[in-house]
C-alpha cells in the first residue's frame, strides 16, 4: 500500500511538473487567447500602440535613441500590401539616418542600440508582409466558401489549412529576432555596456507578438 501511494505520489508531481512546464511553454498562446477572450478589437490595438509607445520611450530616456516604430497606419497598410516591405523599411532607414544626423552626443553604444533596433522593425515589416498575404488568402477562400459555410466552423477551417504555414513563419521571426537580440548582447559586451536592453526588448516583442495573436483571433470570432 505503501509503495502505491509512493508510486502515486511521484506520478502525481509529474503530472504537475508537465502541467506547469506546458503553461510556461505555452504562456504567449495562453495568453493570446485570454486576451482575445477578455478585450474588443479597439482594445487589443490600442494596448498594442500603448507597448510599442512604451518601448519607443525606454529606448529614448536611456540610450538616446530617436527610432520609432512603424505606426499602426503604417502596420496596416503593409498588411493590406499598399505600402510594400521595400518601401516601408526604406521610409524607416531615411528617418533613422536623418534623426542620426540631427541627433546630440548620441554615444557608439546608442549608435549600436539604434541600429540593431532598426533591423528588428525591418524584420517585422518582412512578417507584415507575410501576414498579409496569408490574410489576404484566408479571405479570399472565405468569400469563394458556399452561403451555407460562412460561419464561425468555415473560417476554422480555412484557418486550419494554413495553420502549418503560420507556424513556420512564427518559428522563423521567433529564431531572427533571437539571433540579433544575440548579436547585440555580444556587441553590448565587447563595449563593457549594459546589457539590460535585451530583456526589454524581447519581453516588448512577446508582449506584442501575443497582443497580434489576440488581435487575429478576434477576427475570427466575428
Amino acid at each position: 500500500m505503501k509503495n502505491k501511494a509512493k508510486v502515486l505520489g511521484v506520478i502525481s508531481i509529474v503530472l504537475v511538473l508537465v502541467i506547469v512546464l506546458f503553461l510556461v511553454w505555452q504562456w504567449n498562446n495562453i495568453s493570446a487567447l485570454m486576451t482575445s477572450m477578455s478585450k474588443t478589437e479597439e482594445q487589443i490595438a490600442k494596448e498594442l500602440d500603448i507597448s510599442k509607445k512604451q518601448l519607443e520611450d525606454e529606448l529614448a530616456d536611456k540610450y538616446g535613441s530617436l527610432i520609432s516604430d512603424f505606426t499602426a497606419d503604417e502596420e496596416k497598410q503593409i498588411i493590406k500590401g499598399k505600402l510594400s516591405v521595400d518601401e516601408a523599411v526604406s521610409k524607416l532607414n531615411k528617418k533613422y539616418e536623418e534623426t542620426k544626423k540631427n541627433a546630440n552626443n548620441l554615444s557608439a553604444v546608442d549608435e549600436l542600440i539604434g541600429d540593431k533596433v532598426i533591423e528588428l522593425y525591418s524584420l517585422k515589416a518582412y512578417y507584415l508582409g507575410q501576414l498579409g498575404q496569408m490574410e489576404a488568402t484566408v479571405k479570399r477562400e472565405y468569400l469563394e466558401l458556399p452561403k451555407e459555410k460562412k460561419n464561425v466552423i468555415g473560417k476554422t477551417e480555412i484557418v486550419e489549412r494554413h495553420m502549418g504555414t503560420a507556424m513556420s513563419l512564427l518559428s522563423q521571426c521567433d529564431t531572427q529576432v533571437s539571433e540579433l537580440l544575440s548579436e547585440l548582447e555580444r556587441d553590448l559586451k565587447k563595449s563593457d555596456a549594459d546589457t539590460s536592453i535585451i530583456k526589454t526588448i524581447r519581453d516588448a516583442y512577446e508582449k506584442e507578438k501575443a497582443l497580434k495573436k489576440a488581435y487575429y483571433l478576434k477576427l475570427m470570432e466575428g
